[in-house]
C-alpha cells in the first residue's frame, strides 16, 4: 500500500507541476477596445516599453478627422509574440516619426498621464517598414 501511495503522490505532484508550467492563454480580453474602429495617428514616439506581459508605447500626434489628437498610449501583446511578427526591442525609438493604426478604447477616457488608450493594430516605422495591419482594417494582435 505504501508503494501505491508514493506513486499516487508523485503522479499528483507531477500533474500539478505540469499544469503550473502552462502559459496563461488569455489573462484579459480586448473587450475594452473598439476593434471595429481603426484610428490612424501620425506623430512622434515619446516612449517605448519592451516589457512583459505587454509591450507598449506612446505617440504624440494628429489623429483622423473626428478622433482625438494628442498623446496616445498603445498597448501591444507580449514581446515574444511581437518578435514572431517582425518586431525587435529597438524597432521604435523616442523621437521616431511613425504612422500608427490603433483600436481606441470603447469608452474613450483620459488616462492618468493625459493620454488616450488604444490597442495596437499596425505601424509604419520611421524607415518605412510596416508591421501589423496598416490597411486601416480590423484588429491587430490579440492579448
Amino acid at each position: 500500500m505504501k508503494t501505491f501511495t508514493r506513486i499516487a503522490t508523485f503522479a499528483i505532484a507531477a500533474a500539478a507541476a505540469a499544469f503550473a508550467a502552462l502559459p496563461v492563454g488569455a489573462h484579459h480580453s480586448t473587450a475594452a477596445f473598439d476593434t471595429g474602429h481603426v484610428v490612424k495617428i501620425t506623430g512622434t514616439v515619446t516612449q517605448f516599453r519592451w516589457i512583459n506581459p505587454h509591450a507598449s508605447f506612446k505617440v504624440d500626434g494628429g489623429a483622423d478627422a473626428g478622433d482625438v489628437a494628442g498623446l496616445w498610449t498603445i498597448e501591444m501583446t507580449a514581446p515574444n509574440v511581437l518578435i514572431n511578427q517582425g518586431w525587435t526591442r529597438d524597432a521604435l525609438k523616442v523621437g521616431d516619426k511613425v504612422t500608427i493604426y490603433v483600436n481606441p478604447l470603447r469608452n474613450q477616457v483620459e488616462l492618468n498621464d493625459g493620454s488616450r488608450g488604444s490597442l495596437y493594430v499596425g505601424v509604419v516605422l520611421a524607415d518605412g517598414k510596416t508591421l501589423g495591419r496598416t490597411d486601416g482594417q480590423g484588429s491587430g494582435t490579440s492579448n
